[in-house]
């Protein structure tokens, strides 16, 4: 996978004093849950020294499962907690950035001279932008010519893969940091680093859904670029919520029915995967209306869609989307990036999706080290 923002809030001056072999984290702090994964880099192998999980919902006396908008004292009391069930043992480490909390679009632009392109760009991309140029953190990375299909390449045009982020965010995350003394590397969009841990580097089209918990996020990767990127507004709470409603449960219950029970089990007798599949197929159908329209616009088949994200672990999920895409589905597995005990693979496995952006961003940070 290229990640053509490899300078994004890039912070790594300070890896000039970081020695071979540290280990860092990679810490993703998502809506319903906040993931860290510590790595070392040792003989070239790279090891999984820990990782952890911890809810946001009980944070804000909500349900394990449900997603909470933290203050920014909670999350760092979070973040301590998680860090000491954990048993994190440096600060060296990166953060991911949702991306709810950043815009990520293509444009086109003149093709001009390389000097030129720190003005056209920014140009451009503010008519794209709801703010003024001067309160964002912006970066993009042109598209080479063989990378867009010949059919459509215009010789008069570049593509650009532009990524915006409010300085209000970043200097949020910049006093998370502060508070719970991590030394942040750099912070990077979620996007790029779960791509990062699960995509191989093929060069056709693949669609990666990640699902969470108020929201799917999508994109389509194709010559190891994000060409596309859409947010389906339906995430894994939203199939408890169905649930409780269905049953009459509080969210706690239904949740514990949803993680045991999934698409393929009955529950007391009652067959709650209508309720479950309605919601499902909804995600679905979106992600298919996503694909035809790359597909009818780029001239180029998607070949395979990888699921991740917490979401992704419902059960059955993966054999329903075998049969409503007509191509490959898979799980993705980034802890296969890494060594661990054999007596973790079950559980690495299982557990995998969910850590594909904590994954992600550790081993950028170690790749800055060698």
């Amino acid at each position: 996978m290229v990640n053509p923002l490899e300078n994004f809030l890039n912070f790594s001056s300070l890896a000039f004093w970081q020695k071979r072999n540290q280990s860092v984290v990679g810490l993703d702090i998502g809506a319903s849950s906040v993931k860290v994964v510590q790595l070392r880099k040792e003989k070239g192998k790279v090891i999984l020294e820990t990782y952890g999980e911890i809810s946001t919902g009980p944070y804000r006396g909500l349900s394990v499962g449900q997603a909470a908008t933290l203050p920014i004292d909670k999350t760092s009391e979070l973040l301590r907690d998680l860090f000491t069930e954990a048993n994190v043992s440096t600060n060296l480490g990166s953060m991911a950035i949702p991306l709810s909390s950043s815009l990520l679009l293509i444009i086109e632009i003149p093709r001009v001279s390389e000097n030129m392109l720190a003005k056209v760009i920014p140009l451009e991309a503010r008519k794209y932008i709801p703010v003024p140029i001067s309160e964002v953190a912006l970066d993009w990375w042109v598209i080479p010519s063989q990378d867009i299909n010949p059919q459509t390449n215009n010789q008069e045009k570049l593509e650009a893969l532009v990524v915006a982020i409010h300085n209000t965010i970043i200097n949020q995350y910049q006093e998370l940091a502060r508070m719970v003394s991590i030394n942040p590397a750099f912070f990077e969009i979620e996007t790029f680093s779960a791509l990062r841990s699960v995509f191989g580097g093929e060069m056709t089209p693949t669609a990666i859904l990640d699902v969470g918990a108020g929201s799917t996020k999508m994109v389509v990767v194709d010559y190891g670029i994000v060409r596309l990127s859409h947010t389906i507004p339906k995430g894994s709470q939203d199939i408890t919520m169905a649930i409780s409603r269905s049953l009459g449960l509080d969210f706690a219950k239904a949740e514990e029915i949803k993680r045991k029970v999934g698409l393929v089990e009955q529950f007391d007798g009652q067959d709650i995967s209508t309720t479950i599949s309605s919601l499902v197929e909804f995600i679905f159908t979106e992600a298919n209306k996503v694909i035809a329209d790359y597909q009818q616009k780029h001239h180029r088949a998607v070949q395979k869609i990888m699921f991740i994200g917490g979401g992704a672990l419902l059960r059955g999920l993966i054999e329903v989307a075998g049969k409503n895409f007509e191509m490959p589905v898979e799980l993705g597995r980034p802890f296969s990036k890494v060594e661990a005990p054999a007596f973790l693979e079950e559980v690495l496995n299982e557990a995998g999706p969910g850590f594909a952006v904590a994954i992600g961003l550790a081993l950028r940070h170690l790749q800055s080290l060698d």
